[in-house]
């Protein structure tokens, strides 16, 4: 018996405490410069959070009830600040464990020690989690100062550190399974973050309907928003009822239902604890099988000696695939037609446009059959176009930001550069390329703009001929698709310029995935804010932005709602030519300076690459 429980403790030694992997990340890692400012990014953001919602908080003699309520208040806004932060940086160190071994072509290496598959995946899961950890704790000091105002107990920064430490594990589990079993390279990381902002950002607005709260719900005292059924499955919804932004009800309220969906009702919180690291465990075991799948291709297996015999090479069909005709620029072609870009090729994008046109069709039935309002067919409209607008230009962005580090990291550019093709060929086949990629993915909020153009055209609302305004209007249908072109090269100039001068796919992706949203954030906060002032300042400056811009379009009275409360019919259409006319020279600016781009990558094409290759 002391036998077996010596030989499991020193099993259990090797794999997790004396893991090699763990041990030589976190030793090495540690001491990087990189980890250093990335903690003190991290501190300093939280502390900036806090010292700004501290003071923008008091108010002359506060007492003590004061001090506690916004001390409650800064509390929540952290904790969500810091729950997102972990969603952003738990894929980013995880995924990038097993996938910089293969890129840098050490994984078979790996392979070949007498590590485990579990000392591999546990090394490289918690080896990465680690600095996710040490982020989580070095920020205890900051909650534990709130405490001082009273409002913040010691069970809340608990569960809401331990929601963030779950949803980083559960995350590096899938990003771990998804590079072990596609064993690719840093371009799967995109696909994942793409996944993971559809759900969340899904699941949240589906949790926000009213059919989507449980009827024991109650909202807090002075509140208006209530507890979700989707709660247990979705972070920010359990976060905000431990923080008490949506209270949970009483167990005994919702006994009724049995279990375990009256724990789930009841305990949301714990119940998504629970269900993350049971999920994280499942992804785990199941990347054991896949570790070494990859390295063992072209071997014979089970399935393979069992239906191999019925393949098309075992009955003697030899045919070659036909060939496909290449486009007069072989570049271009190769971004645009063949699986080799970013943002999961083809699959990904048809898939998604298809489900773009059923949420489109659903939206136009609803509103057709009179379940939906005119206001909220628009608001709906409104909210599919932007999220299926921000998706496009994020799969854009990673695609563009990878079209030249891949060449690099494959090795493949110097073959692209011994071909007779030259610098301006090679920078317009990639724009030309990865704009018609993107193509499916804008077809997709144009296919819903379509629908209720078609609904208005057939019922005479279009030209105002009805009595019921049109849904949307025809100037929008021109406009729209002009401004999405436009933003979405603009973001891929924005990928391809840090792709030429970046080294590494992750660094290219991440420095135009900041750039493109600083600049329309700054947009953003430019439209609004001189949006407030005056209704035709409104029309003019918030088509500029990708967020403001299908508001205006798509939905004008309400857009100029609050300087412009009681719009005439003439006023109304002031601000619609104004709108309009503004799209096209919006389109035009981002034109011209997505063209002082090309020429200024064209021109230093040839001494960037040489100056990285030296």
């Amino acid at each position: 018996m002391n036998a077996i429980i010596h030989d499991l403790g020193s099993w259990l030694w090797r794999l997790v405490p004396a893991n090699p992997i763990l041990v030589r990340v976190v030793y090495a890692g540690g001491r990087r410069l990189r980890h250093l400012w990335l903690r003190t990014a991290y501190l300093a953001i939280l502390a900036a959070v806090v010292v700004i919602g501290v003071l923008a908080k008091q108010s002359g003699q506060a007492s003590l009830t004061d001090l506690a309520k916004n001390a409650t208040q800064v509390f929540q806004v952290v904790s969500i600040v810091q729950l997102a932060m972990v969603c952003i940086l738990a894929p980013l160190f995880t995924a990038a464990a097993i996938t910089q071994e293969k890129d840098s072509q050490t994984f078979n290496i790996l392979l070949s020690t007498p590590l485990s598959d579990a000392q591999i995946v546990l090394g490289s899961l918690l080896s990465r989690l680690f600095f996710v950890v040490m982020l989580l704790i070095a920020s205890i000091p900051l909650f534990c100062i709130m405490m001082v105002y009273g409002g913040v107990t010691g069970d809340k920064i608990a569960l809401s550190l331990l929601i963030s430490a779950c949803t980083a594990a559960f995350t590096g589990s899938i990003a771990i399974a998804i590079s072990v079993i596609k064993i690719g390279t840093g371009r799967t990381i995109f696909t994942f973050y793409l996944a993971i902002a559809i759900y969340l950002i899904t699941v949240y607005l589906i949790g926000s309907q009213p059919w989507a709260i449980p009827p024991e719900a109650a909202p807090a005292p002075g509140q208006e928003r209530m507890m979700s059924w989707l709660a247990p499955f979705h972070p920010f919804l359990a976060l905000s009822v431990v923080l008490g932004i949506t209270p949970a009800p009483l167990y005994g309220s919702v006994a009724h239902y049995g279990f375990p969906r009256g724990f789930f009702i009841a305990y949301p919180q714990y119940a998504y604890i629970l269900m993350t690291l049971g999920a994280s465990f499942v992804l785990i075991v199941l990347s054991l099988f896949f570790v070494r799948r990859g390295a063992m291709e072209g071997e014979a297996t089970l399935w393979s000696r069992t239906f191999g015999r019925w393949s098309p090479a075992a009955i003697g069909d030899t045919n070659d695939r036909k060939p496909r005709r290449v486009w007069h620029n072989p570049v271009a072609w190769r971004e645009a037609v063949t699986s080799a870009a970013a943002g999961g090729g083809g699959v990904v994008r048809y898939s998604m446009l298809g489900l773009g046109v059923v949420l489109g069709l659903v939206l136009m039935i609803s509103y057709w059959t009179g379940r939906i309002t005119l206001s909220d067919a628009r608001n709906w409209l409104y909210l599919l176009v932007v999220i299926e607008l921000l998706i496009a230009l994020f799969i854009a962005t990673a695609t563009a930001a990878t079209s030249m580090t891949r060449e690099k990291e494959s090795n493949t550019m110097e073959l692209l550069l011994s071909t007779p093709l030259t610098s301006h060929m090679i920078i317009k086949g990639k724009i030309v390329g990865l704009v018609a990629a993107t193509g499916p993915l804008l077809m997709i909020p144009l296919l819903s703009m379509l629908f209720f153009l078609g609904i208005d055209l057939v019922t005479g609302r279009l030209f105002g001929k009805g009595a019921v305004q049109p849904v949307i209007y025809w100037e929008s249908i021109l406009a729209l698709p002009i401004l999405m072109i436009a933003f979405t090269a603009f973001a891929c100039m924005l990928g391809l310029q840090s792709s030429i001068k970046s080294k590494k796919t992750l660094t290219a992706v991440f420095t135009s995935m900041g750039i493109v949203i600083g600049v329309y954030a700054a947009t953003a906060g430019c439209a609004i804010a001189v949006s407030e002032s005056d209704a035709k300042l409104a029309a003019t400056f918030m088509p500029i932005n990708p967020f403001t811009a299908p508001y205006m379009l798509i939905d004008p009275a309400q857009a100029v709602s609050g300087t412009l409360s009681n719009a005439s019919p003439d006023d109304l259409l002031a601000c619609r030519i104004i709108a309009f006319i503004a799209s096209l020279a919006s389109a035009a600016i981002y034109g011209l300076v997505g063209y002082g781009m090309h020429r200024s990558m064209v021109r230093n094409f040839d001494m960037i690459i040489r100056k990285q290759s030296a």
